[in-house]
């Protein structure tokens, strides 16, 4: 099954203001969940985000790792910021040539006086720690690593990710993507088969011009002008 993550991150109240006020592309929590399968069959994710809010996309992460059968994240085109929280809940993460992610430090909108401010930035920092945990999860390498990139705002494009380990893998455009429930008949198998199928269609274009040759020859053979 494919599970679309595309659009602006939010939560499940907010998603339909989103979607109904400011007609926007928004994916919540409960768009992944009551997706996922019951049977436990493999899932792939395509995501295409500019990121959106922490908390709902560290549900879905959670929820992603939690269920029973295989996630592959394929990041389409681009996975920045809240987005990389979601790929993380993926069993394998895909990047396709081009595609992109990008991590930064979390940020909010507090305001208020010293205490309100002093208090937002506690909840920041301990945000953007539990975020470098998920990526240090993912990679085996020290959060701290990644608190260091995400200073900075980094951008990585498909190689650079896999380097890194936030991903597992680069596809390919030349080898067909599959998803499908049951076997799979390899590329090469169907490319035979084509093969086949094209010169049995050639000898069967053919066969007029060779019952035309017979025709001709019968008739010299009965002293006829023509058999039918």
């Amino acid at each position: 099954m494919i599970i679309p993550v595309k659009g602006y991150i939010t939560s499940n109240d907010y998603a339909p203001i989103y979607r109904d006020w400011f007609g926007m592309t928004v994916v919540s929590p409960s768009d992944i969940v009551d997706k996922l399968p019951d049977d436990g069959s493999d899932v792939t994710l395509e995501i295409a985000s500019d990121g959106g809010e922490v908390d709902p996309a560290t549900e879905i992460c959670n929820a992603l790792r939690a269920y029973s059968g295989n996630v592959t994240a394929k990041v389409v085109s681009n996975a920045y910021s809240a987005a990389t929280i979601v790929a993380m809940g993926a069993n394998t993460v895909q990047m396709a040539p081009g595609a992109k992610m990008m991590i930064h430090r979390a940020s909010s909108d507090a305001s208020g006086n010293v205490n309100d401010i002093n208090k937002a930035s506690g909840m920041l920092q301990t945000t953007d720690n539990a975020i470098a945990d998920l990526y240090a999860t993912k990679t085996g390498k020290p959060a701290d690593d990644f608190i260091d990139l995400m200073n900075s705002e980094t951008w990585l494009t498909a190689d650079q990710a896999v380097e890194l380990g936030l991903a597992d893998e680069k596809l390919d455009f030349d080898t067909p993507i599959v998803n499908a429930v049951g076997p799979v008949i390899s590329h090469q198998a169907v490319q035979r088969i084509k093969n086949l199928k094209d010169e049995n269609e050639k000898l069967r274009s053919q066969l007029p011009k060779q019952k035309n040759l017979l025709n001709k020859k019968l008739a010299i053979f009965y002293d006829k002008k023509e058999v039918q």
